[in-house]
């Protein structure tokens, strides 16, 4: 049987046989995989590396598995919201002293390195990421009278501005041009967009090491209540808001709808490709008076399975995929941001500026750190759901969804 399968592979011409395999759920990876192996085979060495695509939603059940059977990938890339439960479980290799040695180390965002940290040591490094931050569409405000180089920075500016901005152009009652949108049908949108809002007013969902719920401290009622005022009663926001997806929002955006939206760093590729003579600009997102601005920082850590029979392989494509070769060549060829500070300086971002923006922004980026973080996302979406329709109050909304998520974390 080995004999007719490895002819089959000569014939064929696969390699049913890796020395390591990579799992991820961005499909770029496979290009970083070809680059690795092509560099292995110009040294005139035989390893190589095997690329496995695996779908968010099944990332985790997936990995868990292979773990359990004692097979996991050598190097898996992870949303970096899940590294602390698979931290917990010992999934992974210790990578501290590999990663203080670095010569970049200090270009590495410590906030995403922190999300990969357990008890004191590092087991995920930053890899790729995303920062929320807030898009406004320039000729909509020029239209406005507003400055179209001036985006606002509270939240009172952003009452202000989508005042102007909200629009009935042919007086029959229905609003023609929203000055904000919001998507409130999903909770990962949710997290992304409106969390930096509650930490701008020195609020919070967890505390910092994730032990204890505070979302229903007066700090994150306040948000939500200014969250729900846009809807109800400034009225710049659309009054389904709780049903909008993403897709509503953007293509709401990109069709001249609505004025203002709470996105990310990607959307300078999406814009390039669904609406490439938009006119917009990308800020940090409003904060609280008094307060200061926060992003959430999203993206992949990348770490190195308990299971691998071959750690010095595994770390050298890990190092490889921080290298400019990928980080520049691959992620900000393709619109994405660098992990790795001191890339930003690149061609591709110099004929793109809108991209040296995220350099600021990533300075105030941060996550929730959670063993069990998606399992917080129903009940925080359920109580902003009913608190955007009307059906509770702010208070109400965070102190049901509070004791459903101790109820979580005491499981």
């Amino acid at each position: 049987m080995f004999a007719i399968c490895l002819l089959l592979s000569v014939f064929s011409g696969l390699v049913l046989a890796s020395d390591i395999v990579i799992w991820d759920r961005e499909k770029e990876t496979e290009d970083i995989v070809k680059l690795f192996n092509a560099k292995l085979e110009a040294e005139g060495r035989k390893e190589r590396v095997e690329f496995q695509l695996v779908p968010y939603e099944q990332q985790t059940q997936k990995f868990l598995a292979a773990l359990a059977a004692g097979n996991a990938p050598d190097v898996i890339s992870l949303d970096i919201i899940l590294n602390p439960y698979f931290n917990s479980i010992g999934a992974f290799m210790d990578l501290t002293d590999r990663i203080n040695a670095l010569e970049f180390r200090d270009a590495l965002p410590q906030g995403m390195l922190e999300l990969g940290a357990w008890e004191g040591r590092y087991y995920g490094i930053p890899f790729t990421v995303d920062l929320s931050g807030l898009v406004w569409h320039k000729p909509l405000f020029r239209e406005s009278g507003l400055d179209p180089e001036k985006p606002p920075v509270t939240w009172d500016d952003l009452i202000e501005y989508g005042t102007k901005l909200t629009k009935d152009f042919d007086n029959d009652g229905n609003i023609d041009q929203y000055g904000f949108a919001i998507i409130g049908a999903s909770a990962g949108w949710q997290m992304f967009g409106f969390l930096p809002i509650i930490w701008s007013n020195g609020g919070r969902l967890l505390s910092e090491d994730g032990s204890e719920v505070m979302i229903d401290r007066p700090e994150a009622i306040e948000a939500l209540d200014f969250w729900t005022s846009l809807i109800h009663e400034h009225k710049i926001a659309p009054k389904n808001a709780a049903t909008w997806q993403y897709a509503d929002v953007y293509n709401s955006f990109i069709t001249n709808k609505t004025a203002m939206m709470l996105s990310g760093n990607f959307n300078v590729m999406t814009f390039k490709q669904d609406a490439p003579d938009l006119e917009y600009g990308i800020t940090y997102t409003p904060k609280a008076k008094g307060g200061q601005h926060y992003s959430f920082s999203g993206g992949n850590l990348i770490a190195i399975s308990r299971d691998t029979k071959a750690p010095d392989l595994a770390w050298e494509f890990v190092e490889f995929s921080l290298s400019p070769d990928v980080q520049v060549e691959i992620w900000a060829k393709n619109g994405a941001l660098p992990v790795r500070s001191d890339l930003y300086d690149n061609k591709y971002f110099d004929a793109e500026p809108i991209y040296k923006v995220f350099a600021d922004i990533l300075k105030v980026a941060r996550a929730p750190f959670s063993t069990k973080y998606n399992e917080l996302y129903a009940p925080m979406l359920a109580g902003m759901q009913k608190a955007m329709m009307g059906t509770v109050t702010p208070e109400e909304a965070y102190k049901e969804a509070a004791k459903e998520m101790r109820r979580v974390l005491a499981d």
